[in-house]
């Protein structure tokens, strides 16, 4: 059966520019040049009859048609990378395998991978992105980088804890459309469930963990603004950066505060969460994945 869907390389190039929402970025990651980046991106909008992107001069941004078509692209692409893997013959090379989120993988994972590669060309990387998915099986990857709450005692397959406190931002106009000065620190927990910013939605990742009722403790009078489920990290940052709520960021996103596309009004911050390298305990590690384990061990 004939499928009317639009060309791979245009969707790899899509899911690259939208990961990195750069177009030079993407560029560099594809080996392609910038204005054939643009092409691929103007060709799909052109096919799909919708933009894809808001262009800034600095910038692009994601529509909300990007954010859905980012979602599926990066799910397909990693359920169809899955499958590869399982189908490869048993005596082929194999690629070291890493299951993270793409908003981990760009904003930590990448660069160490990138000096990996420069001394071990020969060692190829596959990033499976459907680590948060319920169908997730750690035993299918060397290593995961998960997200949740750390605890002190080391687990079997636990090579690494990094610990991220987590804390509000929101976009400057959020701030001062409400009242509030553009000042880091400057806002008392108890603020955020105050009148002036009671109806301002909490961006969150799922409602079965309330991380922002955590994060809030126990104060004057109840947490009730509205939360809103965006369950990519990337697409809940941009959504932030759009002005549509507030999100708990971590460290990973500091290219956003010192770029002043968010800022972190409030002192307080939730402790005890951050991101776990781990790997299955029975699964067999190749000499490649033991290398490229301890190199992320190492240059943390």
């Amino acid at each position: 059966m004939k499928h009317k869907l639009p060309s791979l390389d245009a969707l790899k190039v899509f899911e690259s520019a939208a990961r990195h929402l750069s177009f030079s970025l993407a560029a560099q990651e594809l080996c392609l040049t910038k204005g054939a980046v643009s092409y691929q991106i103007r060709k799909l909008e052109q096919s799909l009859d919708c933009a894809l992107f808001r262009r800034s001069i600095r910038q692009v941004y994601l529509t909300k048609a990007g954010q859905r078509l980012l979602q599926t692209t990066q799910h397909l692409f990693s359920e169809l990378a899955h499958t590869l893997a399982q189908i490869k013959p048993e005596d082929a090379s194999h690629d070291v395998i890493i299951g993270a989120t793409t908003y981990v993988a760009m904003r930590w994972l990448s660069p160490r991978i990138s000096g990996f590669s420069e001394r071990h060309p020969e060692v190829s990387i596959l990033l499976q992105h459907s680590v948060n998915s319920d169908d997730f099986r750690i035993q299918d990857v060397d290593f995961a980088i998960r997200w949740g709450q750390l605890t002190a005692a080391r687990k079997r397959g636990l090579l690494l804890e990094l610990p991220m406190p987590l804390f509000p931002v929101c976009s400057p106009q959020l701030l001062l459309r409400n009242g509030f000065p553009v000042i880091k620190g400057s806002l008392d927990a108890a603020e955020l469930s105050a009148l002036k910013l009671a109806s301002t939605p909490l961006l969150c990742e799922d409602r079965s963990l309330d991380l922002w009722q955590l994060w809030y403790g126990k104060q004057a009078r109840p947490l009730d603004n509205p939360r809103r489920v965006i369950a990519d990290a990337n697409v809940r940052t941009q959504a932030a950066v759009d002005g549509q709520g507030w999100t708990l960021a971590d460290a990973l996103m500091q290219r956003e505060l010192d770029s002043g596309a968010l800022v972190a009004p409030f002192g307080h911050q939730l402790d005890g969460y951050g991101y776990a390298i781990q790997t299955y305990p029975g699964r067999f590690v190749s000499q490649d994945a033991q290398a490229l384990g301890k190199w992320l061990v190492d240059h943390v």
